[in-house]
């Protein structure tokens, strides 16, 4: 898989073509979780990344977060929250549908539950990060599932 993908910095290359490993976290909908209460906790699972931004790095990790938005429709989201990466709009699902993101339906629409996605520099997926049960801990799965796949294992 190869595409670019519209970000409010600009277009990004899904994988990257910079980067070891291309990690996608896919969340329901930020605020989601005041009036879905199951839902909640995209907010916490997208600053998890951010607060690991250094151990994403040094996996030679490209960071991405999405969700099913138009593009750029939550780029004042992104800033106010500092996340350090993008927020690729997947207003129609098609990302997430050729990654096998799982879904759930709220609010009378299709949403991703939340995930993540671990792609080599193929762009084949190497992993399914699913369920995500505690979104504090969303970072940490994908770490851990970094380092297993790099076979470097244990914790920094």
């Amino acid at each position: 898989m190869q595409r670019t993908v519209t970000t409010p910095e600009g277009p990004v290359g899904v994988p990257s073509p910079d980067h070891e490993w291309t990690v996608l976290f896919f969340i329901t909908e930020p605020g989601i979780g005041e009036r879905v209460p199951e839902l909640g906790g995209c907010t916490t699972g997208l600053c998890s990344a951010r607060d690991e931004a250094a151990r994403f790095a040094r996996a030679d990790a490209r960071v991405l977060g999405v969700s099913a938005h138009a593009p750029g429709e939550l780029a004042g989201f992104a800033a106010e929250r500092a996340l350090g990466y993008p927020l690729i709009g997947d207003k129609d699902l098609s990302l997430g549908r050729e990654l096998g993101v799982p879904e759930v339906r709220a609010e009378g629409r299709a949403l991703f539950e939340r995930a993540g996605v671990v792609l080599d520099r193929t762009g084949a997926v190497r992993s399914l990060i699913h369920p995500v049960p505690d979104p504090e801990r969303h970072a940490e799965l994908v770490l851990e599932e970094l380092a297993r796949l790099t076979g470097e294992g244990g914790h920094d």
